[in-house]
């Protein structure tokens, strides 16, 4: 049986070494990102392609071959590291975009599918890009008429650090954030804190829009409102009854 020999750069041996360190149990998952300069979700996969193809397995599949579009390892990496710290939830398509004008990564949608692709990543499925809305009315023309307000669940401090809500009021003229702040869920608390910074910060604006979160809205009193129309109603209804009773 022929044997290929392989030749391994320094820096492939250090891996092959961590990795192995890894798979032993002399060495955390934690450690090993950290000696390697990655996040753990990329060393669990590089572990498991260690334990199936052994050390030939941590090597780049295009070892030995020359080609122009060839993509140094800095740049995968890097293009790993985004991936898996900031847009996990992108599709390959819309990470490529974001590379290009965010990151300042200059690289083509093939080559991050190939890099991705070869680290068993699949796309998310392709979300259709909603229409643009028209605003159904203008902007308020002065500053301090109107702050909208809403809050947001996500993983602000990065994915695996858990949610957090960030509730915010922007001014409807300007645009601009006047107060923000983060709970660990949406609540009163949180509107409140940030509507304090922006009074602090910009005064007290004339009107404030909401969206119709049980928060600033109880459901008891909305309960009653229907209620009171269904009775209201009832009560046209009787009183119609009775005139036309009266004219017969």
């Amino acid at each position: 049986m022929k044997q290929e020999r392989m030749t391994l750069s320094q820096k492939e041996l250090d891996r092959i070494r961590i990795i192995g360190a890894l798979v032993d149990g002399r060495m955390t998952n934690r450690e090993a990102a950290e000696k390697l300069g990655l996040c753990q979700r990329q060393i669990i996969r590089i572990k498991k392609r260690f334990v199936v193809q052994g050390a030939a397995g941590l090597v780049h599949g295009n070892r030995g071959r020359t080609s122009r579009r060839r993509i140094g390892d800095e740049v995968r990496e890097s293009v790993l590291k985004a991936y898996e710290e900031v847009y996990y939830d992108f599709n390959f398509s819309h990470f490529a975009e974001c590379l290009n004008e965010r990151e300042g990564i200059g690289i083509s949608r093939s080559s991050v599918v190939r890099i991705l692709k070869d680290e068993g990543i699949r796309s998310k499925k392709s979300v259709r890009r909603r229409p643009k809305l028209h605003r159904s009315r203008p902007r308020k023309v002065a500053a301090g008429m109107l702050w909208q307000t809403d809050a947001t669940s996500f993983e602000w401090f990065g994915r695996g650090n858990g949610r957090a809500t960030l509730h915010a009021y922007i001014d409807d003229a300007t645009g601009i954030v006047t107060g923000a702040c983060f709970t660990e869920n949406e609540c009163m608390a949180g509107y409140v804190a940030a509507l304090g910074m922006g009074i602090e910060g910009y005064g007290l604006p004339m009107a404030i829009y909401s969206d119709r979160h049980t928060i600033f809205r109880s459901p008891k009193a909305r309960a009653q409102d229907d209620e009171d129309r269904i009775e209201g109603n009832e009560k046209n209804e009787g009183n119609g009854r009775n005139e036309g009773n009266g004219r017969e």
